[in-house]
């Protein structure tokens, strides 16, 4: 018994541990990057916009030049450009991983 209480109490643990924190305005996930995707992405459209996509670093280069070209979306510097796209690669990568707390 003391075994599985044990195991359990580890569980939750590493549980508590990988658990993703996520910002109460946008919606998205707390990581490095989110300051950028604050100032260049959520100007035009809530984080919900960005949780119902996903995709690895390519999908998310021809997403900013989809907003670049048809919705005003301005020239990023190199390292903006950067942050974005691995924060966006990072945590928005495949849509069954993704979410927003409701």
């Amino acid at each position: 018994m003391k075994k599985i209480a044990l195991l359990i109490s580890m569980v939750c643990f590493v549980l508590t541990l990988s658990a993703k924190e996520y910002d109460v305005v946008t919606g998205l996930v707390i990581d490095e990057g989110i300051d950028d995707i604050k100032e260049h992405c959520n100007v035009c459209h809530p984080g919900r916009f960005i949780v119902v996509n996903g995709g690895g670093e390519k999908f998310w280069k021809y997403k900013i030049k989809v907003m670049q070209k048809g919705f005003g979306l301005w020239e990023l510097d190199k390292e903006t450009k950067k942050r974005i796209l691995h924060y966006l690669s990072t945590n928005y990568a495949k849509k069954r991983h993704v979410g927003v707390e409701e």
